[in-house]
């Protein structure tokens, strides 16, 4: 039985926690905030920038096509605020908080792939003005979210096993 070869292995970097399973490597940035959507949050001098967590994009596949909501969109929580496209799924991307869109990721026009690539940083989807402070409530701080994520991944595996589709 390889068991083994399944097990999460965790380690910590200064910058983000980070899990394997099997060949797969997961990190979840610190000091960000993340919806159980496996979105992030980054507040930085007043504004939110969202993006796709390293999970949800790994799951989603390599990004096809990406369209930011427009800006000047006033949003609810629960709003759409994207759209992914990927060869296996497309995505609604939805806000975390209430606010107003302020910028686009324009560079995911042309390079879409960033979203893989760099999912904390260059990949980042839209920029928002969050309603008020009450708006962030609710979100997940990175060890949480690190926490939720194991568990979705271990699920994960559970299901792959009982559908015949584990090696061990």
């Amino acid at each position: 039985m390889k068991e083994a070869a399944h097990s999460m292995d965790e380690s910590a970097s200064a910058e983000y926690l980070e899990t394997y399973v099997d060949k797969f490597h997961f990190r979840v940035r610190r000091g960000y905030l993340y919806t159980s959507e496996d979105l992030w949050v980054s507040l930085e001098g007043g504004l939110a920038r969202v993006g796709l967590t390293d999970f949800l994009q790994q799951k989603s596949g390599d990004m096809a096509f990406v369209k930011p909501a427009a800006t000047g969109k006033e949003v609810r929580k629960g709003d759409a605020i994207g759209e992914v496209e990927t060869m296996k799924t497309t995505l609604e991307i939805t806000s975390p908080l209430d606010g107003v869109v302020v910028e686009a990721n324009d560079l995911l026009d042309e390079r879409p792939e960033l979203v893989n690539e760099d999912p904390y940083g260059e990949g980042w989807l839209v920029a928002m003005r969050p309603a008020g402070g009450e708006a962030i409530q609710g979100l997940l701080d990175a060890h949480a979210y690190f926490e939720l994520m194991k568990e979705k991944l271990a699920e994960e595996e559970r299901g792959r096993k009982s559908r015949g589709g584990g090696n061990g």
